[in-house]
């Protein structure tokens, strides 16, 4: 079900990448998860270059480590431009010449857009 929501709409959420690239993981299909991990890279701003296998992918690095980024994500906080930001850091927009954000990092990512636009529409209530 994902593999066909993917091949459908394989830019509109990382959220379904992530999915199936740990049922792969789990199932310790690496070809797939090659493969699969490969098409991701080419929407998202994701590092999956170390094989899942043979380190686990929750000892990556948070956001924690990019403190430039945390300063912007700051400064964006509660202005229209968090979502352009958001948008930023998360799509590749660059034709894959991004190395792309460690999983870790990646995740810190998602689930703070999650906060922002919960705020906003908590706000717009």
């Amino acid at each position: 079900m994902l593999q066909q929501h993917l091949r459908q709409a394989p830019d509109e959420s990382p959220m379904p990448w992530l999915l199936l690239l740990d049922l792969l993981r789990r199932d310790g299909d690496e070809a797939a998860y090659a493969a699969a991990s490969d098409e991701c890279q080419r929407h998202f701003n994701i590092n999956l270059a170390a094989h899942p296998l043979a380190r686990d992918l929750d000892d990556s690095h948070g956001l924690e480590n990019y403190p430039h980024l945390l300063e912007m994500l700051i400064q964006a906080w509660n202005t229209p431009a968090i979502d352009a930001l958001f948008d930023d850091l998360i799509y590749d927009q660059r034709g894959g010449t991004r190395l792309g954000f460690e999983p870790g990092a990646y995740r810190d990512i998602l689930l703070l857009r999650d906060i922002a636009q919960q705020k906003t529409l908590a706000m717009a209530a």
